[in-house]
């Protein structure tokens, strides 16, 4: 079994290598440069707790590939599942959603993530794992014990303003959709007001109208040259509508 210290240096490589997979695997289809994580740093701790899972499967289980390959698609599902069960439940948000992709459950795996997860972790296993081992013989023993400290602390550091961070993320976002709910509804009652106060209006100018036709007939009849600057559209208006009446009232009769 690998001691703590190791244990530390090759979460923290292996979480470093599956960022660079994630930017990878996002940005080629994208085009440009996608930054993946939940921390600020670059790595992702799904795939170190993956990663370690698999090396100490093979080490105290078997070693065999396919027996890795198959382990890797359960155990890495479950890790990226509960992971994102646990953020959702934290945040309220859906960091990532898998069901436009076939063979998804809820949206958070699916089986061609599980496959990809399967084959690294084979690679991490069979191929990447042993240099790293060797590698990590190379590195002196206080060195190891420090550096283990250290990426601790700055993993610790990053979490907590991240998660930080996410959760003044999600508040703001909490904050505009009440916000909007908000504006939505008083909108609706203006709305609402508008619509009874242009009924009240057109009644009453309807109304007034009336009243000019039947006070104005005569009026008009007696001066038609009547004229008005500040008034010469309400004129006009009243003498349309007058018109309007007289015409009607000879269809009536024919």
């Amino acid at each position: 079994m690998m001691e703590f210290e190791r244990f530390v240096w090759y979460f923290f490589i292996y979480s470093i290598l599956g960022y660079f997979c994630e930017v990878v695997y996002c940005s080629l289809p994208a085009r440009r440069f996608v930054n993946r994580g939940f921390l600020f740093g670059p790595y992702v701790p799904v795939y170190g707790f993956g990663a370690i899972a698999m090396v100490v499967f093979s080490e105290t289980i078997t070693r065999n590939p396919l027996a890795v390959f198959l382990s890797a698609m359960v155990v890495t599902s479950l890790i990226e599942y509960f992971t994102g069960t646990l953020l959702e439940k934290l945040f309220g948000v859906k960091l990532w959603d898998y069901s436009h992709r076939r063979c998804n459950i809820a949206g958070r795996v699916c089986m061609l993530n599980s496959t990809l997860f399967g084959v690294l972790a084979v690679l991490v296993v069979f191929f990447i794992h042993p240099w790293c081992a060797t590698m990590m013989e190379a590195i002196p023993e206080r060195l190891r014990s420090v550096g283990a400290s250290v990426m601790l602390l700055v993993m610790a550091i990053d979490t907590t303003a991240s998660i930080f961070s996410m959760a003044s993320f999600t508040d703001r976002l909490g904050r505009v959709a009440r916000l909007k709910t908000m504006l939505d509804a008083r909108l609706e009652l203006l709305a609402q007001g508008r619509h009874r106060l242009v009924e009240t209006l057109d009644s009453e100018m309807d109304k007034l109208t009336e009243q000019l036709r039947r006070s104005g007939k005569r009026i008009l009849d007696a001066f038609p040259g009547i004229f008005s600057h500040e008034l010469e559209i309400q004129l006009q208006s009243v003498k349309q509508n007058i018109e309007q009446w007289r015409n009607k009232r000879k269809e009536k009769r024919k």
